[in-house]
């Protein structure tokens, strides 16, 4: 059914609000920073009765589509506010009707206000804060490394102990002066640091006693190199981890162990350098073999001499195509696209040159764990603006961190209400109780006398073992086990801290007022046009018939097949193959559908689908280009086999009225729901006298589109 523009404007509204209360959309539109004051703001909407300004227009506007007024063309403004002014007159009628008064409305808002009220109140205190904190860091490009001293399970204090143990002893070198890359290899790569950090290492003052059976960090992927994990970027490590390394100054390490879910760690802070975005880059390799000893002179002079060939004017894209051994990007002239320290991080080496180069411009010989690279860096991308990241590290949040945070925050106003929850009140439910039982059995409850009696207080609010009840009457089914009811209370425990918190809402939050006020707006109109219009469009078998005769063009059947298939589960193709030699030898279609067909409710149609169109699924597309009487050999469907013979064909002609009925009752009642509403809004705008401001609107456009519309001419 096509909606008119107001009434999708209300349906727009309602969504975008209900979405806004749950963080997933702006909260509250607050006016256009170039608005006029109240004061000397030009109308736009006037009636008998009240006015619309220009900065009431553009809150109205953003509210109701998550955008900036002038964020969109002067033409969509005018109609939108034409919409708009509609749907204040309509507004203005219903209050002259008595609708917004109505208590069957009241009521209905007291229900949405606690429904949005929990979910508001956690994302302006818990997510929002959090999600722009994360964008803070995220300013940052963090070059870390770290010693792990892995924990298997928390649970045994063996195990623990042992990577305590371990890590102090990592701490104690540190302290006495061990390079923290030494202290993290392992026993073969530090033999090599050894032997080409004399100058550090040898004659010092560094107990050797310590270094005894001493293994390096547990986290072998990044021992190799020292502990050094490169660049990266707030929201890609354990909060604990990252937390630690924000305390951190360039060069500080953590003089205490970091406990996460996997071990004891020790952090150490490199660099802490601006997040400047990307950089979309191609390269050249000469890959060099990772077995140790190899001599790479031969590979070096190789990539030398490309990196000459560029020199001298050899096209590089070229020269990655021939000779880099990075196949992929090879065949791309070498473009690896937009290497960042998030979700495309290359080894420290790489990442320096490519950051350090100018657009346009070509490194040297770079060496990495792979071998040498060229690099030739194409151009920076920039990093993405709070309102960009915004949905993507709201998702990323409320997957890591939320019920964390929301515990937390829960915790301190049930602490700040003098919480207290009664256990022995569980324990005489249940003792009145079958657990085996539902809610949904009859007199599940009938046992429960004493239904006053204190679950939990908090604040001024006392939930009962009645209020247990009626929550879990409402729930029919809900099972009766012990932790299932802790759950349950727990549940409303968060619930009744929210409630109490919700009370502060109009003073601390009064955006939420205006959205209780457009939710009311939205259910007013609901009811004032089903009273001005739907009331009046009523099924007419007369008039549906002559719609039919005025637009038979629009009620057509398609071309359509009719056919019939044989099934087989997976692993039944040899059987598909045998009763396709019998189908095809004579023996009767039907007969061999009802016996062997394993679509289930197929056996007693004979495997008949009946007429199907083109789009209806993928079997009725494939069997268009089959031949009528035809029988196709099995063919893979759905995780198993088909045998598939086309009955009929079935060309495109017209449905009769009886076959069209529904549509052109939906399509008759829907035109006539928009002459009647048409001629509602004609009479309304005589009513109260609608006046439009355009120039007033046209003005404020151009004024702010001045500057783009200057640079349209230079240009």
């Amino acid at each position: 059914m096509q909606m008119n523009p107001l009434r999708t404007l209300v349906f727009g509204l309602l969504v975008t609000l209900l979405a806004a209360s749950a963080g997933l959309a702006p909260l509250h539109a607050q006016s256009s920073k170039n608005a006029s004051s109240q004061g000397t703001a030009p109308w736009l909407i006037k009636w008998k009765g009240g006015e619309v300004s220009l900065p009431e227009f553009e809150d109205a506007f953003q509210r109701m589509n998550g955008k900036p007024a002038f964020g969109t063309t002067l033409d969509s403004l005018k109609d939108f506010l034409s919409v708009y002014a509609d749907y204040r007159l309509k507004l203005e009628e219903a209050k002259e009707d008595g609708l917004d008064d109505d208590p069957s409305v009241q009521k209905e808002i007291v229900g949405y206000r606690k429904m949005l009220a929990g979910p508001f109140i956690l994302d302006k205190e818990v997510t929002d804060p959090a999600v722009r904190a994360l964008y803070g860091r995220r300013q940052w490009d963090m070059h870390a490394g770290h010693f792990l001293a892995s924990v298997k399970n928390w649970n045994n204090p063996a195990d623990t102990l042992k990577a305590y143990k371990k890590v102090m002893q990592a701490l104690q070198m540190l302290n006495n002066a061990y390079p923290f890359t030494y202290v993290c290899m392992d026993p073969g790569a530090r033999a090599m640091f050894y032997q080409h950090n004399l100058s550090v290492l040898h004659g010092g003052t560094l107990d050797s006693t310590l270094m005894e059976n001493w293994g390096g960090s547990d986290d072998k992927s990044s021992a190799q190199s020292g502990g050094d994990l490169g660049f990266f970027m707030a929201g890609m490590t354990v909060r604990q981890f990252e937390d630690a390394l924000f305390s951190l100054k360039p060069g500080e390490y953590t003089r205490t162990p970091v406990k996460t879910r996997y071990g004891y760690h020790i952090i150490i802070l490199y660099e802490k350098e601006p997040h400047t975005g990307g950089v979309h880059v191609k390269h050249i390799l000469v890959s060099v073999p990772k077995f140790g000893g190899i001599d790479t002179t031969s590979y070096f002079h190789t990539a030398d001499s490309l990196l000459t060939a560029i020199h001298n004017g050899a096209n590089f894209e070229d020269v990655a195509r021939q000779s880099s051994d990075d196949k992929p990007s090879a065949a791309r002239g070498g473009d690896m696209d937009t290497i960042n320290h998030e979700d495309r991080r290359t080894e420290l080496p790489f990442d320096r040159a490519a950051y350090a180069l100018k657009d346009g411009e070509i490194s040297g010989l770079v060496r990495t764990s792979f071998g040498y690279h060229i690099i030739k860096r194409v151009n920076g991308v920039r990093s993405r603006t709070f309102e960009e990241e915004k949905e993507h590290l709201e998702q990323f949040y409320k997957k890591y961190f939320f019920d964390e945070d929301k515990a937390t925050f829960i915790g301190g106003i049930e602490a700040a209400e003098h919480f207290h929850l009664d256990s022995s009140a569980l324990d005489y439910v249940m003792a009145h109780i079958d657990s085996s039982r539902t809610s949904a059995d009859s007199n599940w409850a009938a046992k429960l006398k004493d239904r006053s009696r204190s679950i939990f207080q908090m604040g001024d609010i006392t939930w009962t073992v009645g209020s247990l009840v009626d929550s879990l009457t409402a729930s029919p089914g809900s099972p009766l086990a012990r932790n299932q009811l802790r759950s349950i209370i727990a549940k409303n425990a968060e619930n009744t801290a929210l409630q109490i918190e919700a009370r502060a809402i109009p003073a601390k939050y009064p955006e939420f007022e205006k959205i209780m006020e457009d939710y009311k707006n939205g259910i007013v109109l609901f009811d004032l046009e089903n009273k001005r219009v739907w009331s009046k469009v009523v099924p007419d078998s007369a008039n549906e018939l002559k719609y039919y005769e005025d637009h038979k063009g629009k009620y057509m059947w398609p071309e359509r097949v009719d056919l019939s298939e044989i099934y087989f589960n997976a692993g039944k193709d040899s059987l598909a193959k045998a009763i396709y030699k019998r189908a095809i030898a004579g023996e009767n279609f039907d007969t061999l559908a009802k016996k062997y067909t394993d679509r289930p409710g197929f056996k007693q149609k004979a495997g008949h689908w009946g007429l199907l169109a083109n789009n209806e699924n993928e079997l009725a597309k494939r069997s268009f280009d089959f031949i009528v009487d035809e029988i196709k050999e099995p063919f893979a469907f759905q995780g198993g086999y088909s045998i598939v013979r086309l009955n009929q064909r079935d060309p495109i002609h017209q449905k009769t009225f009886a076959e069209a009925r529904q549509e052109v009752a939906s399509q008759y009642q829907d035109e006539r729901a928009q002459e009647l509403r048409a001629q509602w809004v004609e009479e309304l705008r005589t009513k109260y006298d609608r006046q439009i401001n355009e120039p007033a609107i046209t003005a404020a456009w151009t004024k702010q589109h001045a500057g783009e519309q200057g640079n349209l001419i230079k240009n």
